[in-house]
């Protein structure tokens, strides 16, 4: 069985309110990321998981445990891990091009590859008719997919994602789903996704983890051995995604429970 190229071990994140409060957010956390695996986090709402997210991707330290990513302590932001945020509208800038924002992901790369690094990551996203429009001229999907273009232009070893299509239409989720169901079959990267939608962990994931309430431990592993490649007009119809997410969702709303329980 290969290494895992991430590592969580026992990640604890404590958070300080402005009024000097302590709250804790995770509490001893562990999970491996395997090589191209795809692993989906739910939990209720308020249980860390886009905390747990920042901490696994760099842009938060732990307070406690560690994250390793390819065998060696993660120290912050690195270029081998990419991320794709909920609030596409924020994450690019409305004054720069398609093409000029996608290619703020291939600032890393020689000069002689960026141009076609980025063509290449429009074309994969379907894109490479819109490159000289600003996200302002497109639609919210179609900014999304930029967001997508720009993560995956320099070809990362970890593609996060945090509840990427939490702010477009049923439609569009959809169609957005598939896209990155596409986009990890043809590639290399592994992907940690967190989402709200239990359907859509199931749907794209090989592995679901279940957070428990705040302080959030991992309360659930779930394995979905649906067939690939999968398709919205077949996998979601098929018997076996309908226990999966009924299984998912209990657990979920367990967790449920005893956040609601612990404020009582």
């Amino acid at each position: 069985m290969s290494e895992p190229v991430l590592s969580l071990r026992n990640l604890g994140v404590t958070l300080q309110g402005r009024d000097g409060s302590i709250t804790e957010v995770t509490h001893d956390v562990s999970l491996d990321l395997a090589p191209r695996e795809f692993v989906s986090i739910v939990g209720p709402s308020g249980s860390g998981k886009t905390t747990l997210l920042r901490a696994a991707s760099g842009l938060r330290p732990p307070s406690r445990g560690e994250v390793r990513f390819e065998g060696a302590p993660l120290r912050g932001v690195v270029p081998g891990i990419s991320i794709v945020f909920q609030e596409y509208n924020k994450s690019l800038f409305p004054w720069l091009t398609v093409q000029r924002n996608v290619m703020m992901g291939a600032r890393r790369l020689p000069a002689a590859q960026r141009e076609q690094e980025v063509r290449d990551a429009l074309r994969r996203v379907g894109l490479e008719g819109f490159a000289s429009r600003y996200p302002w001229e497109l639609s919210g999907g179609m900014q999304q997919r930029a967001a997508l273009a720009r993560a995956l232009v320099s070809d990362p070893r970890v593609l996060m994602m945090d509840e990427p299509f939490a702010s477009v239409d049923a439609l569009t989720r959809g169609h957005l789903e598939d896209v990155v169901s596409d986009l990890w079959e043809r590639s290399s990267f592994a992907a940690l996704l967190v989402t709200h939608d239990v359907a859509e962990a199931v749907y794209l994931a090989d592995r679901v983890l279940v957070l428990s309430a705040r302080p959030s431990r991992v309360l659930a592993e779930i394995q979905v051995n649906l067939p690939r490649p999968r398709s919205h007009g077949h996998t979601r119809l098929l018997p076996e995604f309908a226990e999966l997410e009924a299984q998912v969702l209990q657990r979920v709303e367990e967790a449920g429970r005893e956040m609601v329980g612990s404020r009582d």
